[in-house]
């Protein structure tokens, strides 16, 4: 402690304040501390500019619990599980065939020209069999074909198949054969897919 002596403690309360002093007290010597402390309120200023701004952008971010707050609902429109769930819940789930199929000519069958082999990878087509054993007619059907599920819904039955490979919904078809009780869906598989 010896070697801190009055004027430094003064020194380093004039750095440390924020307000400029135009006191008698501070001698032409302390010309730098005076431009130290001038630069380092300037520093502090644009720090708390900063800050202010950050706040803002804080504020401006949409708040989960404020929507809580204004509504009086217990649940959010995202949390409430769809009807197709209670669907799935109710209805059993019919009895169903996936069977690859490819357009093959004599020359892939004899020359073996275009490279197709017999797997998977080759196909062209999905045919679905989907065995509806208590339904009448096709009106009673109701099916979702989308990119990569087929969604099929009867009063007693309810499938949500995902399928392996990605589909064209707008080449898709479905038939309803009636003395067997099976609904053949015929999906084209994506073209951008197949090469893959």
């Amino acid at each position: 402690m010896e070697d801190f002596q009055t004027s430094d403690i003064r020194q380093l309360v004039n750095l440390l304040t924020f307000e400029e002093d135009n006191d008698s007290d501070i001698d032409n010597s302390d010309y730098l501390s005076t431009k130290k402390r001038s630069i380092y309120s300037e520093k502090m200023n644009k720090n708390m500019e900063n800050n202010s701004t950050n706040q803002t952008e804080i504020d401006n971010k949409p708040n989960y619990y404020s929507k809580l707050d204004k509504s009086k609902n217990i649940w959010e429109d995202d949390e409430v599980p769809d009807e197709d769930y209670d669907e799935i819940q109710m209805k059993e789930e019919p009895k169903y065939d996936m069977i690859y199929q490819q357009n093959v000519t004599p020359d892939d069958m004899f020359l073996q020209l275009d490279g197709k082999g017999p797997g998977s990878n080759n196909c062209e087509c999905l045919l679905i069999k989907i065995k509806l054993e208590d339904v009448n007619s096709s009106d009673e059907i109701t099916l979702k074909i989308s990119n990569v599920s087929v969604i099929c819904k009867t009063n007693k039955y309810y499938l949500d198949l995902n399928l392996p490979k990605h589909v064209d919904p707008e080449k898709c078809s479905a038939k309803w054969n009636q003395s067997s009780r099976i609904l053949d869906v015929k999906l084209l598989l994506d073209d951008k897919e197949l090469f893959l």
